[in-house]
């Protein structure tokens, strides 16, 4: 019997997904979870074998949930189900630890597959997904920075703290929150692997967003 917990904020796919999975009489879907942290919460009290989460949960984010299920229960396989086919998000995902990552557009056949094959610890990805995982991997073999996309915000923010303006300051610079210079900021210093200011600072000179 595999132990299947469900995460989604929507009630209409927590739904479809659960008839859907109720059709097979060896899985069994032992929780749902409106949000990331009682997705959480339900993974660490409930130990299903897989999560199906969707990566835009409310409190914490579907990526960051998978991370911490991962951490906790290692044994406990992740599939991300959702709608956002972006480069970022998968590599992300896939950083966190998820084994499987689904478009909703699939079909109830893809889903089920996905099921078997992470019951099974073995990966499952959308066609469309292992297309660009394999393309990235493809560039990070052959050196190609351009696998790292950072946003024109982001960049921009990077550009403007290796100039040695304050948090503060860009957002008043940009029309923007605080937060919002942080979400950006943290971000793009996780794509490129930055870990200080220095580093931001090194990144900038190399790339001319700044003079030397």
């Amino acid at each position: 019997m595999t132990r299947i917990l469900v995460a989604d904020n929507r009630v209409v796919i927590r739904a479809g997904l659960r008839a859907l999975l109720q059709t097979r009489s060896d899985f069994f879907v032992c929780g749902e979870a409106r949000d990331g942290r009682e997705a959480i919460d339900l993974a660490l009290q409930k130990k299903p074998d897989i999560v199906v989460i969707n990566v835009n949960m409310p409190v914490v984010n579907g990526i960051e949930a998978t991370r911490q299920i991962r951490q906790a229960s290692p044994g406990t396989e992740v599939l991300i189900y959702t709608e956002e086919n972006n480069d970022d998000l998968i590599r992300e995902a896939v950083g966190a630890g998820a084994r499987g990552y689904l478009l909703e557009s699939a079909g109830d056949e893809e889903v089920i597959e996905a099921i078997v094959a992470l019951a099974r610890h073995c990966p499952f990805y959308s066609s469309v997904v292992s297309e660009r995982l394999l393309h990235n991997m493809t560039q990070r073999v052959r050196g190609d920075s351009s696998g790292v996309r950072l946003t024109d915000r982001e960049q921009e923010i990077l550009r403007l703290i290796a100039e040695g303006r304050r948090g503060k300051h860009i957002a008043q610079m940009l029309g923007i929150s605080n937060k919002t210079v942080d979400t950006h900021r943290t971000a793009a210093m996780r794509k490129l692997r930055l870990q200080s200011v220095a580093e931001v600072v090194r990144y900038a000179v190399r790339e001319k967003l700044i003079h030397a």
